[in-house]
């Protein structure tokens, strides 16, 4: 079995993967553990800023993994279930939390 190598020809691509659907999945983890600790929303609470900070570190993350993707359609395609998953997921602990 050979192993792709590695490249930076669609760097265009996985960065704004890495933007687009990386915000979006940053903000979903801040919401899905947002609704699991049951936060308030003030910004005032020490909870509030601990998933502010939580935000920012996940899209740093996100936008350092991006580039590790074989192809710009791949970083996309995960990055995009992965945040449509998370908010599908926030979606049914806010259902049925209420």
């Amino acid at each position: 079995m050979t192993r792709a190598r590695l490249d930076n020809r669609q760097w265009v691509a996985k960065l704004s993967a890495g933007i687009v659907p990386g915000c979006a999945l940053a903000l979903a983890v801040m919401a899905v553990v947002g609704a699991l600790c049951h936060t308030t929303g003030s910004p005032m609470t020490l909870s509030a800023q601990f998933l502010m900070w939580l935000a920012g570190l996940v899209w740093v993350v996100v936008l350092s993994v991006c580039f590790l993707f074989r192809s710009g359609a791949r970083a996309w395609a995960v990055l995009g279930a992965g945040s449509v998953a998370l908010w599908l997921l926030f979606v049914i602990l806010k259902i049925v939390a209420s």
